[in-house]
Formats: C-alpha cells, structure tokens, sequence
C-alpha cells in the first residue's frame, strides 16, 4: 500500500492493487485495516511515528524553528505526496472511530501539546487564549495552509517553508 500510494496517490489505488500487490485475497487485506481509509491512516502512521518521535526530541534556538521542525514530517508529506496529503489529513480530521485514526490523532495531540510547551515561555499575560488553545490555533492554521498549497489554491510561486515561517511568525 505505501509504495502504491506514493506511485499512484491514494484516489487513484484501490485495495484490490495493494492485495494483489501484497500477494494475499482482498479480505485479508481488510482482516489488517478494516477500510481503504484505515490503511492510508496506517501507512501515514507508520512514516509519521519515527518522525514526529525524532523531531520531538530536537530543539532549536528559536521557537518558530522549534515549531516548523516538529512539523517538518507534515510539510513533508504534503511535498513528497502532494495526493496522499489531503485525504490523510481529511480522515484524521472528519474520518470514522478506527485504531488507525485513534493512532493518527495521538499523534496530532503530541504535536499540538509541543507546541503549546514550545510556545509556553513566550507568551505574556495579554492572551486571551490558553496555552492549549494557542497550540490547537497555530497547529490548524499551519494545516490548513499546507492544505490550501495541496489542493493548488495558493500561486505556487512562493517559498513553502517562508510562509510557513511568516504565518508561524505571526501568530
């Protein structure tokens, strides 16, 4: 599935090309994710994990750079597969109860709580937000602007990783 995914994009294979490819029956497949969706989630999870784990454990000296680099293994994914992106992140977000998508969004609560305790010592007393709150604000919005580049409604001209930075920057 990972490398049909990434060859094709996740619209374009279906679960009887990655059962054939895999070399087992269609309902075996389904015996490992229940759903087409599932094994995208499982896929992602599985190249998201070491990643988010490893920038976790990195530090920069500045916080934009902290948070960019934690969210280096999104950005990532929606460079490197642009056509997995988009329902990857629709299913986190919107996609049925499933062990993959419960996965997937303990991943996101990591990064968003690293964000919050990455953020902690630069906020003053004239936010009206929490901490929590915060983290959940800059997370959304950096996601959907990787959104708004995959789905082509930015120019495409500009530098991914300086608006990112700016939009970081900013909030």
């Amino acid at each position: 599935a990972e490398r049909l995914f990434a060859e094709r994009g996740y619209a374009a294979t279906t679960t009887l090309q990655v059962a054939a490819e895999a070399d087992v029956a269609e309902g075996t497949l389904f015996r490992y994710a229940g759903t087409k969706p599932e094994l995208l989630l499982m896929v992602i999870n599985e190249h998201l994990r070491p990643l988010v784990d490893l920038s976790v454990d990195a530090q920069a000296n500045d916080p934009v750079d902290e948070i960019l680099l934690l969210l280096g293994p999104l950005i990532s994914l929606a460079e490197s597969q642009p056509d997995n992106a988009a329902p990857f992140l629709r299913e986190v977000l919107f996609g049925e109860d499933g062990p993959e998508r419960d996965e997937s969004l303990a991943i996101v609560d990591r990064m968003i709580a690293r964000i919050g305790t990455i953020l902690a010592p630069h906020l003053d007393g004239d936010v009206d937000m929490t901490l929590d709150e915060v983290a959940h604000w800059v997370f959304s919005a950096l996601v959907s602007e990787l959104l708004r580049d995959v789905v082509g409604r930015t120019d495409g001209g500009g530098d991914r990783q300086l608006v990112l930075r700016t939009r970081v920057r900013v909030q």
